[in-house]
């Protein structure tokens, strides 16, 4: 199949963006606290705990308030959730433009609709995260915690279906490694999705879901923005 120049630059677009992503994401994750309170081990995470919170004491728990290290842990969340309108703008970005150059290679209205979706994605985040600064200005009170989960929740629903809309993507692409990619891409949208049934159980599972949908997004935009036209 050709590609077009337009094609090829949407491509080396979303690779860059995709790259940048997974830096990023392993970055910021780093800022988050490592450890929280007695919240429920199925989060995995203090962060996965916290955007979950749907109480002050939720949150008191995420973030370890009243235990040791607790104020840096609360100025760590704090950090991370800055840190994260970064990445947010880079994996919305990578995310667009591959559904973007799905399209232009297909012609298929579908990759136009999924790129809606990878937008509704990252405008969630950054909802979520304006929700969680004004969360963490007063934990006691926790203002806004009530709403904080439904754009958590809307978020991770965005992803899975990214995940699932790539792997279709990619399943329908000629040749076998480009299959492989689909499955993992596809399999990481309906981990996620069967993970946000239960997070105070499966957790770790919805950043693993996303990942592996990421990677073989990459995998693939890779491939586009480097091959010989």
């Amino acid at each position: 199949m050709m590609q077009t120049p337009e094609e090829r630059i949407i491509w080396q677009r979303c690779f860059w963006a995709g790259f940048a992503t997974l830096i990023l994401g392993a970055v910021v994750i780093s800022l988050f606290p490592s450890e929280g309170g007695s919240y429920s081990v199925g989060y995995g995470t203090p962060i996965i705990a916290f955007e979950f919170a749907q109480t002050a004491n939720d949150v008191k728990a995420a973030i370890g308030i009243g235990g040791t290290g607790s104020q840096d842990n609360h100025a760590a969340m704090k950090t991370g959730t800055y840190g994260d309108f970064v990445f947010i703008f880079a994996f919305t970005i990578f995310m667009v433009n591959f559904f973007h150059a799905a399209k232009q290679q297909t012609g298929l209205a579908l990759y136009k609709f999924l790129a809606a979706i990878a937008l509704i994605a990252g405008l969630s985040d950054v909802t979520e995260d304006i929700f969680a600064l004004r969360i963490l200005s007063d934990v006691e009170i926790s203002p806004g915690v009530e709403w904080m989960h439904y754009f958590v929740k809307s978020k991770f629903i965005a992803l899975g279906l990214v995940g699932l809309g790539a792997g279709v993507f990619l399943l329908r692409q000629p040749r076998v490694l480009r299959k492989i990619e689909g499955v993992f891409a596809f399999g990481g949208g309906a981990l996620t999705l069967f993970a946000l049934t239960r997070p105070e159980h499966m957790g770790d599972a919805l950043g693993l879901g996303v990942t592996i949908t990421w990677i073989a997004m990459l995998a693939y935009a890779a491939t586009q923005s480097f091959k010989k036209v």
